[in-house]
Parts: structure tokens; C-alpha cells; sequence
């Protein structure tokens, strides 16, 4: 049987994606931050009215495209250190997903500016997020040997 190995990397980034909302709606739960990160990454499409089934595709989308560039870097950088490696991925992705949420949502008028604790909440679910890809990894590779995936 023949695996789909880029597939197979953007579905663990699917999966990655859920505990890092798990974290942002305790946090919101708790009165920490505005907007989970399906929320937040509704708004890229609706503007002013966040919808967390949209948000849910819009950011496995954005989780899997990360998932597969993280994972070819690995393939040049090797796979040992891959917990922090995927830490620093995780933080990178959440750079390049805040200055984009900044640049189209918060430079418009239709939505007020979210509080600096939205920022802090979202930094350390990326990290969350980073972590779970990194151990998720580390058994996807471990197993793909095993199994001879190419």
C-alpha cells in the first residue's frame, strides 16, 4: 500500500490546530483574550463576524501548509532538537498569521483593535501548537521507518 506522505504531514497539522483551540476558548472562558483561533481566523473572511466552523477551515488549511513546510525543513535540518525546532516553527507560523490578522482585519474600521492579552493568548497556543506538531512528528517518523513509508 503507498502512503501519501505530504497528505499525511498536513493532516497531523490539522490535528495540531485542535489542542492550540482546546487552550485559546479555556483562556476565553476564563475572561483571557477576545477571540479563540477559529474565531480570529474567521475573520479574515467575514471581517466583523467571527464563525468558528469557518475559522475551523480557514486555520486547518493554514496548520497543514505549515505542517509540510516544517516538515521539508526538517528534511534539511534533520530531525534531532524537533520538540524546540517545532516550537520556533509554531512561533513563526503565529508571526506571519498575526501580521496578516493586523494588516487586513485591524487595519480596517470594521472591528475595534483586540486587547494585547488576544496577542499573548495567541503566542502561547502557537507554541502548543508547535509542541504537538513536534511530537506528532516524532511518532509519524518513527513509524513511517517501521513501516517503510516513502
Amino acid at each position: 500500500m503507498s502512503f501519501d506522505k505530504p497528505l499525511l504531514i498536513a493532516l497531523i497539522g490539522m490535528i495540531a490546530a485542535i489542542p492550540f483551540e482546546i487552550y485559546t476558548r479555556i483562556l476565553l472562558s476564563l475572561g483571557i483574550g477576545k477571540y479563540s483561533t477559529y474565531q480570529l481566523s474567521s475573520l479574515i473572511v467575514t471581517i466583523d463576524r467571527p464563525n468558528a466552523i469557518l475559522g475551523m477551515v480557514i486555520t486547518s488549511l493554514v496548520a497543514s501548509v505549515i505542517a509540510v513546510l516544517f516538515y521539508y525543513s526538517l528534511k534539511i535540518t534533520g530531525f534531532d532538537f524537533i520538540k524546540i525546532k517545532s516550537i520556533i516553527a509554531g512561533l513563526f507560523g503565529w508571526i506571519f498569521c498575526e501580521l496578516f490578522y493586523t494588516w487586513l482585519i485591524e487595519g480596517q474600521k470594521f472591528i475595534a483593535k483586540r486587547p494585547v492579552s488576544d496577542y499573548y493568548l495567541e503566542m502561547t497556543g502557537a507554541c502548543i501548537f508547535g509542541l504537538t506538531i513536534g511530537l506528532l512528528f516524532q511518532i509519524f517518523e518513527s513509524t513511517s521507518k517501521k513501516a517503510k513509508i516513502k
